[in-house]
């Protein structure tokens, strides 16, 4: 009858542990990317939402006509080159988003695309879309701006029905001739303000650029940059791009076939002078996380290095299920027993290197061992004794006092096992 050691199967076993190892590591993952794998279908204006105030309907067309779009959910994307497409909440940190175009004056063009419509979810709607509640005032933009440039915001007071994605009004622009003016239109000025969409009712834009002493050919066909000394002028700087009506932008305007086609040409121009793609910004809309160390183990260079790692463990922990046979009792050091204590008495002495030191004590037990199986007196003269055991014979050549001289003067562990086993091979042939 068979026993069973262990209250599970083999197969169970491993399958538990792979199981709780998939979800250890996965729990290490999800500790270190956060807010990464948050959806971004959350209805708000970013890049990545599907939403009517959404940009993913622009990321897609991009992709589609070959220009590389990727998703930014740290700060890290704000050093890449290319397009940085920002896209700030209402009550983002302007003091965060100065440093940002600071930062990238000779990095990449930057577009900072400002919020224009409050909106809400509904539970009869699907997942990422919302409704238009209003638009935001002008205070909001004006604040957002403020550490980048003196600017003014014209929003219209009451919104008019939203339903139409534009007037038949068409706004005069740098890029292409003309595109449909958006509803509710809400138009930026300054003194550092150059117009890139302009409104022809009001003269204001819808886009523009700030005049920073840059000199950006492409974009100045409505309004020409005002740099009084040419020599102070950089062609090396990059553009610095504010579109105050998001509509010639979001999944809403693309809709219509002529605003989206402005709205390609408008990226093409806004990137001249850089061959990378697009990145579109998520920090500013709170799908961002900041880097730790998990991050770093599960992203590149570090990536291979935590790969390794998770092999090396799967592998010690086959070959833990693999084993040879049964799991082996540890021994005690010590064994009982007198033939244990002598064995250990006898590895201690060998270890120590000192055998040479037992060749006289042995020397005595083989004398007193083959005087008392010859039948001598225990009272008898250890030299007598000798004297008679020499009388016995000898073997191999050699007699009794001959072989216990050679012992006592060996000076190895070598010679004094070869010596003391000569001497009691002598005894057990002499004496039995």
């Amino acid at each position: 009858m068979s026993v069973q050691t262990t209250p599970f199967r083999r197969n169970a076993v491993l399958i538990m542990f792979l199981v709780g190892f998939v979800a250890f590591i996965a729990l290490l993952y999800g500790l270190g990317t956060g807010d990464r794998l948050a959806s971004g279908k959350n209805g708000q204006a970013h890049g990545a939402s599907n939403s009517i105030v959404g940009y993913k309907a622009l990321a897609s067309a991009l992709q589609k006509t070959g220009t590389p779009v990727e998703y930014s959910r740290s700060p890290s994307g704000f050093d890449k080159g290319g397009l940085l497409i920002l896209t700030p909440a209402p009550f983002s940190d302007p003091e965060k988003l100065y440093e940002i175009v600071e930062n990238r004056a000779y990095a990449g063009p930057t577009m900072i695309i400002l919020p224009k419509w409050n909106v809400a979810g509904l539970p009869t709607l699907k997942k990422g879309w919302v409704q238009r509640l209003g638009l935001f005032g002008d205070e909001m933009g004006v604040r957002m701006l403020g550490e980048i440039a003196e600017v003014e915001l014209s929003v219209p007071e009451e919104p008019a029905d939203g339903s139409k994605s534009g007037s038949p009004v068409s706004a005069n622009s740098a890029i292409g001739s003309s595109v449909p003016r958006p509803a509710n239109t809400v138009t930026i000025t300054g003194p550092d303000v150059r117009a890139i969409v302009r409104d022809p009712e009001t003269g204001n834009a819808l886009v523009a650029y700030l005049d920073d002493g840059g000199v950006y050919p492409q974009l100045e066909s409505l309004d020409e940059s005002q740099i009084e000394n040419a020599e102070e002028a950089d062609a090396s700087y990059f553009p610095v791009v504010l579109v105050a009506d998001p509509d010639l932008l979001n999944n809403a305007g693309m809709a219509n076939r002529a605003t989206a086609a402005h709205a390609l040409a408008l990226i093409e121009a806004v990137s001249t002078g850089t061959s990378e793609g697009v990145t579109f910004d998520l920090t500013f809309n709170g799908l961002g996380s900041a880097e730790n160390l998990l991050t770093l183990a599960f992203e590149p260079p570090f990536l291979s290095a935590t790969i390794c790692l998770i092999l090396a463990a799967l592998a010690a922990a086959w070959m833990a299920f693999n084993r040879f046979g049964p799991p082996t009792r540890d021994k005690r050091s010590i064994e009982f027993g007198k033939t244990a204590l002598v064995n250990n008495s006898a590895g201690f002495i060998r270890r120590m290197q000192r055998d040479y030191l037992v060749a006289d004590p042995y020397a005595d037990l083989i004398q007193k061992q083959a005087a008392r199986a010859a039948g001598f007196s225990p009272a008898a003269d250890p030299e007598d004794v000798r004297r008679k055991l020499d009388d016995l014979g000898e073997v191999d050549g050699n007699r009794f006092t001959a072989l216990v001289h050679e012992l006592t003067r060996a000076t190895n562990s070598r010679e004094t096992a070869e010596r003391a086993a000569a001497l009691y091979q002598w005894k057990k042939e002499k004496t039995g």
